[in-house]
């Protein structure tokens, strides 16, 4: 359903800070990109009751999956060696890396990095 559309794929948790923090740009990013073949798709690291529960408390735009034993695994084989929270990663349109990014994230950063990926 992704193939051939850029991906921010964003690793968070709800209980860490700067995760939470950098919601609002994402969501905002998503919805100015949906029509443009980028999509934002956030992965926790939590439990599933965990992440509705926080999804009705802080509603977002982009999908919202529950990674719970296997994210860190995930986030590591996509370059996350810090194992840092949040962590982001841009796939390009071919399902390469484009950049990963570790800490809190900004939209302008993020609307840097997708301008290149872009037609």
């Amino acid at each position: 359903q992704w193939q051939g559309k850029a991906v921010v794929l964003n690793f968070w948790a709800t209980w860490c800070g700067p995760c939470r923090e950098e919601m609002p740009e994402l969501s905002e990013l998503h919805t100015e990109y949906k029509d443009k073949n980028v999509v934002v798709l956030g992965i926790a690291l939590d439990e599933i009751d965990a992440i509705k529960e926080f999804a009705e408390e802080t509603p977002v735009s982009y999908p919202l999956f529950s990674a719970e034993n296997v994210g860190g695994q995930l986030a590591a084989n996509l370059g996350n060696d810090k194992n840092a929270l949040p962590y982001t990663v841009i796939i390009k349109p071919d399902g390469t890396i484009a950049s990963t990014y570790f800490g809190r994230i900004s939209k302008a950063l993020l609307k840097e990095a997708l301008i290149k990926l872009l037609p």
